[in-house]
């Protein structure tokens, strides 16, 4: 029997959400660094797959496992490029519309999220630790 225990559904959907939380930090730091920079547009992410989506999206994937990025052609292990530039935010004279609360909000939502994630991976890691340690206490 074949036990892969480095490879779930659920490592696989945190794997994807924190890759998202990661291109997200990506964005808002750029937004920040640009904050001066005249005529430079707010770029967003979107953000609407949430770990129950993400865990849907891997089960619809049946049994086909790909090890490595270009093995499917047209897939990728990385979050998708879903970046764009929102609309109706206040521009300033120099037609910058960055706003420094908006974007230190979002953040803070990031970290937030990213520790979360952390959070489940160490709980699902140390739930295997404890079979391990249990197991080997017990012969």
């Amino acid at each position: 029997m074949y036990l892969d225990l480095f490879e779930s559904t659920t490592l696989r959907a945190i794997e994807g959400h924190m890759g998202r939380l990661s291109q997200r930090q990506q964005i808002v730091s750029s937004n920040l660094a640009n904050i001066d920079t005249p005529g430079y547009k707010t770029k967003d992410i979107t953000f609407h797959a949430t770990i129950g989506e993400l865990l849907a999206e891997n089960s619809r994937s049946g049994s086909m496992r790909m090890t490595r990025e270009r093995h499917i052609e047209g897939m990728s292990l990385g979050p998708s490029n879903l970046v764009f530039e929102p609309q109706g935010l206040i521009e300033r004279a120099d037609r910058n519309n960055v706003d420094i609360d908006r974007e230190m909000m979002k953040l803070s939502e990031t970290a937030f999220g990213h520790s979360m994630m952390a959070q489940l991976l160490r709980g699902k890691y140390q739930s295997l630790t404890n079979a391990i340690n249990e197991r080997g206490s017990s012969q």
